[in-house]
């Protein structure tokens, strides 16, 4: 057991510690505060999911590049990115999910740059293609906060 909720930053303070902070189904939840200062609680994804995440993104990418064109994985890619963004979309939790998107479009840069020995984006062309060929982008689907949730 863990002391933890409302008054756990306080008791923490005293007794000269951090915080207590727990893992649980891919998220950190730590005691934060609201912007009136009120107690609220905190979810980011989990340092070591989002890193496994990342991994399995890069594997995958890496087997599928060659095994078909490009136009057939890039739906792949934006349904496995839609479905991490539902997951993970929670209030408080932007900032990683944004992490995420940024990562999964520099490593599908990188492996749409090595199907040749020619290298075919620089960032510049990179904007164009995703400009024609948009991927999702991270979007908070369960508000936490006002009860609203996206349908």
């Amino acid at each position: 057991m863990i002391s933890f909720g409302r008054y756990e930053e306080e008791n923490a303070q005293r007794q000269n510690r951090k915080a207590n902070i727990f893992d649980f189904l891919g998220f950190t939840h730590y005691c934060g505060k609201s912007r009136k200062g009120n107690f609220l609680l905190g979810r980011k994804t989990s340092g070591k999911k989002f890193r496994k995440k990342c991994e399995a993104m890069n594997a995958w990418l890496k087997a599928v590049r060659n095994a078909c064109t490009a136009k057939e994985w890039w739906q792949v890619l934006k349904a496995k990115l839609t479905g991490h963004y539902r997951y993970y979309g929670v209030s408080g939790n932007y900032a990683m999910m944004d992490r995420f998107h940024r990562e999964t479009l520099r490593l599908a840069m990188r492996w749409l740059n090595r199907r040749s020995q020619k290298e075919r984006f620089n960032r510049a062309s990179y904007g164009i293609y995703l400009k024609r060929h948009p991927l999702p982008t991270p979007k908070i689907a369960h508000n936490f906060y006002t009860l609203k949730f996206a349908t």
